[in-house]
């Protein structure tokens, strides 16, 4: 029981340690009024769909909040792109498309699978981009894959960020490969369960290497770039990271080196210790009231008075939840703003610190005494701590009330968007929340909510445990002719490649410090080599200062690398080294074949590229 609440039980008289069933008289007065007071959104929230979509940005995906945000934003978009089309911003707009469409997208005939003979014959359409911009015959390719989402999403990093950077320094020419599934890139024409049997990590990393044997890039057909003719240098992010390091594992003929950016090489299934890096590094005002405040609602709704429940979900603007545990886990979808963070702020959130703000109250005393809010209206002799605490709870209910509620829209029910008990629907406009679903109900596990012990302090309710967070496994994907979803994922089917202890010749790790996802990565506090992993020229294995989620993977908008905070410049560098190393490794490897056709100016080049 934390310290604040404990306090309020010496000083009220009430231990909910003990299961006494009488609420202090202040939580009723506070309950009683913020339950009842309707709250109007003091501006706009800019929570988008795709933030839902991103693991961890709530315990468990409310589905119809997630459809509601993609209407709003698919209607905002067509408005704008009339808008722009009938304006004297069109120039500027059509520039922005040119300059994508410059890049592709170009169609990859891929495999339908690799494994199952019966389907090997058949083809389907994998998308990819690419930029020849820096390329001089003989240098390596730069594979980013696209991960689980849209292929689109990645081309920033092909303008402005790793994949330029590695490019330009190296003369190389970099390629987005979007992922099966994902984006348009589809093997089938449904999402039903028995559809979605090829999307397994296997297949997907066995498209990459068909794609770096195979594929010609238009325009440059006079050139074999083929990963058996020139050194092909695999890049991902997060679970592209990890699929990275597994396909140099997999692949080492096929890929000369990789680049594994917050690579999850450990598939876990219940991994509550998604909160741990923002419990350790957030605000620690701010952590140990959420703590406590996450404590004491847990400790009203396992009363189960209806009086008391629905003021507390009233308190919060979400008085409409019927269930309990839909309605922590509204609660908890502040916190995925966590992961949102970046060092850019043209691309990063800031919305983590502003909760915080709004939870943690003025240290000034005299601030409090002179407060005009509900709680110091209502109570201006409490003492400092007990009535800071109560500043902090209503500071969250109106945070929620102003920034989570008003999420969804005026025709439909709260339950309706923040319900967690239906998941229909198999066309493939379902696959941006239905793919990576059926990955890690399969594969991957991260079920993300309470540690197993309820009575382990954590910043979510123990109502989100795995029975809770997982149940979209069973309500999505109902057993089909030929595939099922398994009733627990195979996370043996991932951690075979070398889990925690992946190690490879030329394969780099980079990691944040305060990453969430830092706990399924080889740098976790858990993996047996903590903090004795050397980090070389063969074997990179860094650590970024502050960093969260594969903050090496953007640059600089404007190109001005110095422009960069000096932690993300010194990882550029340092990865623009090693992987001249590697690529002087290729040069010395190969100087026999070079020998053979000594004379080419292909081959002389290709000596000459790296220093």
């Amino acid at each position: 029981m934390s310290p604040d609440f404990r306090l309020f039980a010496r000083v009220y008289a009430l231990s909910l340690a003990m299961r006494v069933l009488v609420l202090p008289t202040l939580l009723i007065a506070w309950l009683t009024v913020a339950g009842a007071a309707t709250i109007a959104p003091s501006r706009p929230h800019n929570l988008a769909a795709a933030d839902l979509l991103r693991k961890g940005s709530s315990p468990s995906l409310p589905i119809g909040l997630y459809r509601h945000l993609q209407r709003a934003e698919d209607t905002a978009k067509r408005d704008q792109e009339y808008a722009l089309r009938t304006s004297t911003s069109q120039l500027h707009f059509q520039a922005g498309e040119t300059s994508t469409r410059r890049f592709g997208p170009h169609a990859f005939k891929q495999k339908v699978s690799h494994v199952d003979g019966e389907n090997g014959s058949k083809e389907w359409h994998q998308r990819y981009w690419f930029d020849a911009t820096f390329y001089k015959p003989g240098g390596p390719v730069y594979l980013l894959d696209g991960g689980e989402t849209s292929g689109e999403d990645r081309i920033p990093f092909l303008e402005t960020g790793i994949l330029r950077i590695l490019a330009e320094a190296t003369g190389g020419l970099g390629v987005i490969l979007e992922h099966r599934y994902y984006g348009e890139s589809f093997p089938v024409e449904r999402l039903d369960t028995d559809s979605l049997r090829f999307l397994t990590t296997e297949e997907s990393l066995r498209d990459s290497a068909y794609f770096a044997q195979t594929v010609v890039f238009p325009g440059l057909e006079a050139h074999n770039l083929s990963s058996s003719n020139v050194p092909w240098i695999y890049y991902g992010g997060s679970y592209a990271g990890a699929k990275s390091a597994f396909a140099r594992k997999l692949f080492p003929e096929v890929f000369w080196g990789a680049l594994a950016s917050s690579a999850v090489t450990t598939a876990i299934e219940d991994f509550h210790d998604y909160y741990t890096p923002i419990m350790q590094h957030g605000p620690p005002e701010c952590i140990a009231y959420l703590q406590n405040h996450t404590e004491l609602i847990d400790s009203l709704l396992e009363l189960k008075m209806p009086f008391i429940t629905s003021r507390l979900k009233g308190a919060f603007g979400l008085g409409n939840i019927t269930s309990d545990a839909d309605f922590v886990n509204a609660l908890a979808i502040p916190l995925g703003s966590w992961q949102a963070r970046n060092w850019d702020p043209a691309v990063g959130s800031t919305r983590f610190f502003e909760f915080c703000d709004a939870l943690t109250p003025p240290t000034n005393d005299g601030n409090l005494k002179n407060s005009t809010s509900l709680t110091a209206s209502l109570f201006p002799s409490l003492p400092s701590d007990p009535k800071k605490a109560l500043e902090s709870l209503q500071g969250y209910a109106n945070y929620v009330s102003e920034h989570v509620a008003p999420l969804c829209p005026p025709d439909a029910t709260q339950d309706e968007c923040f319900g967690t008990d239906e998941y229909g629907g198999d066309s493939l406009e379902e696959a941006p929340w239905k793919s990576w679903s059926y990955q890690f109900c399969t594969e991957w596990g991260y079920f993300i909510g309470h540690p197993p012990s309820p009575e382990e302090t954590s910043i979510v309710s123990r109502l989100l445990d795995i029975d809770y967070t997982s149940k979209i496994c069973r309500l999505a994907f109902p057993k089909g002719k030929v595939n099922r979803v398994p009733s627990r994922p195979n996370v043996t089917a991932v951690n075979q490649y070398g889990s925690y202890n992946l190690s490879y010749s030329r394969l780099a790790f980079i990691d944040g410090s305060e990453d969430p996802w830092l706990y399924a990565t080889p740098h976790s506090p858990l993996a047996p080599h903590h903090g004795h992993r050397l980090d070389t020229l063969d074997q990179p294995f860094k650590l970024i200062p502050g960093g969260v989620h594969h903050w090496d993977q953007n640059g600089s908008a404007d190109l001005r690398r110095e422009s960069e905070p000096k932690a993300i410049r010194r990882v550029h560098v340092e990865e623009v080294q090693f992987v001249q190393s590697w690529l002087r490794e290729w040069k010395e490897s190969r100087k026999w074949r070079w020998e053979e056709v000594a004379g080419s100016g292909v081959a002389g080049d290709a000596l000459s590229l790296w220093p």
